[in-house]
C-alpha cells in the first residue's frame, strides 16, 4: 500500500447540488464519478452493487458483542486509551470516538453524551456493523475498503439517514500491512475539520506505534531511525521489522521517510537498502544507498535497534477493557482475581463509565470487604458518590472477588439507554412484540446476568413505570418478557449505584419508595477526590504510575497545578488529563505548566513560572541538600514519599543521607 495513499488529505466535499444530481444518477443506474470526489464516487458505485442499508442495523446481542470484544483484545487494550485522549480532547466539538473491527464492527465509543443519544438513533453504537457492504459509504465502512484516512460530510453519505452527521476515519495498520481495525471520529459535519482529521491520524499513529513495538514477532529485530536524533523512542520514530536480514514489516513514518511502499520494501535485503547499518544495539547513523534515493527523501538517519528482542513471541496482557458507553450492549467481564483497593485498581470503558486507575487506601479496602460480605449473601447494594469517582470500579471489584466471580458482569447505564428502549433491553421480549422486534425475540440483559452480577449504574434515572417491574423481579425472581411468554427464574446479585439522593427523590415522588427501602439496606458512599485524605499523596501516586513509569517528566509547576487542582470530575477526569498531557508530550518527554488545560492553568498560576533565579555554580549542592532536608522534614522521614515529592530517585536521597554521616 503506497505511503501517498495513508496521507491523503480529506476529499474536498461536492456541493449539495452536485451530491443531489450524483444520488439521481446512482439510483437510475448512472455514474456519479464526474460529480464526486473519486473515493466517494467509488463507494456509492460498490454501495449500490451491495444494495447497502436494505438490512436493518440491528445491535448484536451482548454475549456476541461480549465475543467480538475479546476476539479484538490486543486491539482495545492499546486503542482505548488513545480513544480517551482523544475523546477528551475533543470535547468542544461535541463529537463521539468510535473503535471498529477489521470487519466495521464498532467495538467501544467514547465522548459528548449530548451527540452519543443523536448516535444511537442512527445506530452509531458498538454492536453495529457499520461495514460499506451495510450501512453504505461511510468514515468506518469505506475507510476500510479505500485503506486510507477519509472524511464522509453530510450527503456524501450513501444511505440518506445518515446526511446529519459528519465523520472522519482511518484504518488501523499492522507492520505488515494487515488492517487491524478502524478509528473514527463522528459528530455534527461542521465539527469535521481539518484538525479533527489530523488528531485521529495522530491517535492512529500512537495505537499502531505502541501496538507493534510491544508485540514482537519471533526471531525478528527492530531497527528504529529518524533524521532528528530526539524522536528515536518516540512514536514518530520510523521502524523496520527484519528478519534474517530481511525486511518483513515497516511503521507508515518508515514508508514515508524511505519514500517506498510496503511491496517495494518487503523481502529486501537491508544491506541491499543501506550503505550502512548501525552495529550491535546502539549504532548512530543509518545511510540510504544512493540508486534507492528519491526527491525530497534524505540519505541519512540517526539510528538504533531496538533493544531486548526476544527469542519467542511475547504476548501483551489481556485487555480489561470494557465500553460502558453503549449500556444495552455491555460486556461481561471475565473473573479477575481480587485486588486491594489501595493498589491501583483499573477499570476501563470509554464513554462516561468508571474509567480511571484509583488509588486507594485502607478504608476502601474496609467498604470493599464489608460489601462483599453482603453481596455474597444476595443483598442488593448501593453505591453512591459523585460522577468519576469510582462507582463501576467498586462494582468490578466486588464481582471479581465474590462466589459469583465465575458468571458475567452486566453493566447498564440507566441514564443512557433512551426510555422507549430500557425495558425491552433488560426484560427482553417476545416475536412480534413491537416493531422492529427480532423474528425469534430476544433474552433481556436480567436474564443474561444469570449467575453473575447485575450493575444498574444511575438506577436514580430508571423511569417509574419500570421500577416497579423491577420490584417485582428482586421479589419473585423470576421475568416475563414484553409481548407475552412464560416467565423465567433468574438468579443474579444487584448493585446499584446513582450520584442522586434517592431518598429525597422519593419523597418527592420521583422514586418509588418501596424500591428505595429495597435497595438502601446496604449503603456505601464513595467520597470525592477533593475529599480523600492524604489527597495530594494520592494524585502523585497516580501521575507516577501514568506519567513518570513511561518516562515522562513534569515540571514543579505542572506538577504543583496538578496536584492542587480540586478535580471536579474526580478520579475519571484526573486520568483523562493525565492520558492527554502523555499523547500531547513532546519529544523529550517533558509536561510544563504551558501544556496543561486551560481550566488547570488558571486555577492554579504558577507565580514562578518564569525562569526561577539561577544560585551560583558552587552553591548548588547547599540548595539540592537544603531540598532534601526540607522535604524529608515535610514527610516525617519517609524517604520514598519525599523522593516523590522531588520527583527523584531514593537512591538520591540516601547518598545525601551518607553525606551527612
Amino acid at each position: 500500500m503506497p505511503p501517498s495513499r495513508l496521507a491523503d488529505p480529506a476529499p474536498a466535499p461536492a456541493t449539495p447540488e452536485q451530491l443531489e444530481q450524483a444520488r439521481r444518477l446512482c439510483c437510475e443506474g448512472g455514474d456519479p464519478g464526474a460529480l464526486l470526489p473519486e473515493p466517494i464516487a467509488r463507494s456509492w458505485r460498490r454501495s449500490v452493487a451491495a444494495a447497502a442499508g436494505s438490512l436493518p442495523a440491528e445491535p448484536l446481542a451482548h454475549q456476541e458483542l461480549y465475543s467480538r470484544r475479546e476476539a479484538q483484545g490486543r486491539l482495545r487494550h492499546y486503542a482505548l486509551p488513545e480513544l480517551e485522549a482523544l475523546a477528551e480532547a475533543l470535547v468542544p466539538s461535541r463529537v463521539i470516538v468510535l473503535l471498529a473491527d477489521p470487519a466495521g464492527m464498532i467495538l467501544d465509543a467514547a465522548g459528548s453524551d449530548a451527540f452519543m443519544t443523536k448516535a444511537q438513533r442512527i445506530a452509531l453504537m458498538p454492536g453495529v456493523d457499520w461495514s460499506e457492504r451495510s450501512r453504505g459509504t461511510n468514515a468506518i465502512g469505506t475507510a476500510l475498503v479505500e485503506g486510507r484516512a477519509l472524511t464522509v460530510v453530510g450527503p456524501q453519505h450513501f444511505l440518506q439517514q445518515h446526511a446529519s452527521i459528519g465523520c472522519a476515519g482511518t484504518p488501523l495498520l499492522a507492520p505488515d500491512g494487515a488492517v487491524i481495525g478502524v478509528l473514527d471520529v463522528s459528530g455534527d459535519p461542521r465539527c469535521i475539520q481539518a484538525h479533527t482529521f489530523g488528531l485521529v491520524r495522530m491517535a492512529a499513529q500512537m495505537i499502531e506505534y505502541r501496538m507493534a513495538l510491544e508485540l514482537r514477532v519471533a526471531g525478528t529485530r527492530i531497527l528504529r531511525f529518524a533524521h532528528d536524533p530526539a524522536l528515536l523512542g518516540t512514536h514518530r520514530e520510523a521502524l523496520l521489522w527484519e528478519r534474517d536480514g530481511v525486511v518483513v514489516g515497516a511503521n507508515r513514518a518508515a514508508l514515508r521517510g524511505l519514500g517506498m511502499t510496503l511491496e517495494q520494501l518487503r523481502e529486501r535485503y537491508l544491506e541491499d537498502l543501506f550503505a550502512t547499518l548501525p552495529a550491535g544495539g546502539a549504532g548512530r547513523r543509518l545511510e540510504l544507498h544512493p540508486h534507492w534515493l528519491r526527491p525530497g527523501h534524505g540519505s541519512s538517519w540517526s539510528a538504533a535497534w531496538v533493544a531486548g528482542a526476544p527469542a519467542a513471541a511475547v504476548q501483551p496482557p489481556r485487555a480489561e477493557w470494557l465500553d460502558a458507553s453503549d449500556p444495552g450492549e455491555q460486556a461481561a467481564a471475565p473473573p479477575q482475581p481480587a485486588q486491594p483497593a489501595h493498589q491501583a485498581a483499573s477499570c476501563a470503558g470509554p464513554g462516561g463509565s468508571e474509567t480511571a486507575p484509583i488509588v486507594g487506601d485502607a478504608a476502601r479496602d474496609l467498604q470493599l470487604a464489608r460489601a462483599l460480605r453482603v453481596l455474597d449473601s444476595n443483598i442488593p447494594i448501593l453505591v453512591l458518590g459523585e460522577s468519576g469517582v469510582g462507582k463501576e470500579v467498586f462494582a468490578r471489584q466486588l464481582h471479581a472477588s465474590s462466589r459469583r466471580a465465575g458468571g458475567p458482569f452486566v453493566a447498564v447505564n440507566c441514564a443512557a439507554v433512551p426510555e422507549g428502549l430500557i425495558e425491552a433491553e433488560l426484560f427482553g421480549y417476545e416475536e412480534g412484540a413491537f416493531t422492529g422486534a427480532r423474528r425469534r425475540g430476544r433474552p433481556g440483559l436480567l436474564h443474561e446476568a444469570a449467575g453473575g452480577v447485575l450493575f444498574l449504574d444511575e438506577i436514580g434515572d430508571m423511569p417509574l413505570g419500570l421500577q416497579a417491574r423491577l420490584l417485582r423481579v428482586l421479589q419473585d425472581r423470576e421475568v416475563k418478557p414484553l409481548g407475552g411468554g412464560r416467565a423465567q427464574a433468574v438468579d443474579f446479585a444487584l448493585i446499584c449505584a446513582t450520584h442522586r439522593r434517592l431518598g429525597a427523590m422519593a419523597a418527592e415522588g420521583r422514586f418509588r419508595v418501596d424500591l428505595y427501602y429495597r435497595l438502601q439496606h446496604f449503603t456505601v458512599e464513595l467520597p470525592a477526590l477533593r475529599e480523600l485524605p492524604e489527597r495530594r499523596e494520592r494524585i502523585d501516586e497516580l501521575l507516577r504510575q501514568l506519567l513518570l513509569r513511561r518516562g515522562l517528566r513534569l515540571s514543579p509547576q505542572a506538577r504543583e497545578a496538578l496536584l492542587a487542582h480540586d478535580w471536579p470530575g474526580n478520579w475519571r477526569q484526573l486520568v483523562s488529563v493525565c492520558r492527554t498531557l502523555a499523547a500531547l508530550a513532546g519529544p523529550q518527554g517533558r509536561i510544563d505548566h504551558c501544556d496543561l488545560p486551560d481550566e488547570l492553568r488558571r486555577a492554579a498560576p504558577p507565580a514562578d513560572d518564569a525562569a526561577p533565579p539561577q544560585p551560583a555554580a558552587g552553591d548548588l549542592r547547599s540548595v539540592a541538600a537544603a531540598a532534601i532536608d526540607d522535604a524529608l522534614q515535610a514527610c516525617q522521614g519517609n524517604v520514598s514519599r519525599a523522593a516523590r515529592r522531588l520527583g527523584v530517585h531514593r537512591s538520591t536521597l540516601y547518598r545525601h543521607a551518607a553525606r551527612k554521616r
